[in-house]
């Protein structure tokens, strides 16, 4: 997929002028970053229900550094440090709420790190409640029940 590239200038002027309003509305009405988004949220297939609801949030990146509870890695692109856009997916079941963030100079940049930040979540807690050993014996009694016609 074709990705929009900006020039150091664009991107200058974007920082400056970018709101949560603009995040929004590119995410809702652009067909590239609607595809994106899609594309991103499918590989939640294995870990989610058909009743599971995936949410894609934008959030204003600036209130992330007003805030000690969140850990933002630097960017050597960035001379601020400073990211352009804050996504959030929210994946929701019932009662039951998951959420991780992503930044970027980029959308697509901050929407797959938000994406890549889920899937570990994912991972980890597939992890802790399926065991090596409960893999291991599902495996092992799948392979013993195998029937021979």
């Amino acid at each position: 997929m074709a990705r929009k590239n900006l020039t150091k200038k664009n991107k200058t002027h974007l920082q400056a002028t970018m709101s949560l309003q603009d995040t929004l509305h590119l995410i809702e009405t652009d067909p590239e970053v609607k595809s994106f988004v899609y594309q991103q949220i499918n590989e939640f297939s294995p870990y989610v229900t058909p009743e599971t609801n995936v949410i894609v949030l934008a959030r204003d990146a600036e209130d992330a550094y007003a805030d000690d509870d969140h850990v933002i890695s630097s960017d050597a692109d960035s001379a601020d440090n400073h990211y352009l856009y804050r996504i959030a997916i929210v994946l929701k079941e019932g009662e039951a709420t998951l959420e991780a963030e992503g930044f970027g100079h980029d959308i697509f940049d901050a929407i797959n790190a938000a994406k890549e930040a889920m899937l570990q979540r994912l991972s980890e807690i597939q992890d802790e409640v399926e065991s090596p050993q409960d893999r291991l014996n599902a495996i092992q009694q799948a392979t013993e029940n195998t029937q021979l016609h």
